[in-house]
């Protein structure tokens, strides 16, 4: 991915906090037709030592199975706010740009056994119904309707073996314009305005 220096960010510890706020992916993965397979899935960020993994699953009728078993390797592509920044709110003449956040998680990929496949889907289904009141879990469903269920996707694990993190929000403009940008965005869609928040985290980060 082509990075320009000033929207470049190399912390670790904030992008792998941003793919697990943004547990939703495209995953590419090269076809034998030289045209890569894409599947869009949630997923969910595994630390174990020494390793660093995303964890996902697929139907096993997906073409994606067989271009993973040839080639082994992938690349996830994680986006988080975008939108149109109008040059009409700065304080000089300029072009209208667009501002993004966007992460490239590549590596080799290996398929899940049966119970690691069971341990993903139970924390997927976990960390999306976390905050909410009325919670399901996989442990009240029959064992059956689960069984029949894993029988029919396959589970992955991607290693982080490259990062890259593309956030272009602003940086290189200067405070009133960035200021002006903020403005504008908040009073426009509820996409604009989580836009101007991950400005505003991206040039003020908290730890």
């Amino acid at each position: 991915m082509y990075i320009p220096k000033d929207f470049e960010l190399k912390d670790q510890e904030l992008i792998l906090a941003f793919l697990e706020q943004h547990p939703f992916g495209s995953l590419a993965v090269n076809g034998p037709d030289g045209i890569p397979a894409i599947v869009h899935i949630p997923f969910t960020v595994e630390f174990v030592n020494p390793g660093k993994y995303l964890e996902f699953h697929v139907a096993k009728e997906n073409t994606i199975v067989s271009a993973i078993s040839e080639t082994g390797r992938g690349k996830m592509i994680v986006l988080g706010s975008h939108g149109y920044i109008s040059s009409s709110v700065y304080t000089h003449l300029n072009v209208p740009t667009y501002n993004y956040e966007s992460v490239h998680v590549s590596g080799k990929i290996e398929q899940l056994t049966q119970s690691e496949l069971k341990n993903h889907l139970t924390k997927l289904v976990d960390s999306f119904e976390a905050n909410r009141e009325n919670k399901v879990q996989m442990s009240q469903w029959p064992t059956d309707m689960i069984d029949a269920y894993m029988q029919e996707i396959v589970g992955y694990r991607i290693e982080i073996q490259q990062l890259e993190a593309a956030f272009k929000l602003s940086q290189n403009r200067n405070e009133v314009d960035f200021n002006r940008i903020l403005a504008d965005l908040n009073t426009g869609t509820v996409n604009d305005q989580q836009l101007a928040k991950a400005m505003k985290q991206t040039k003020c980060p908290v730890k």
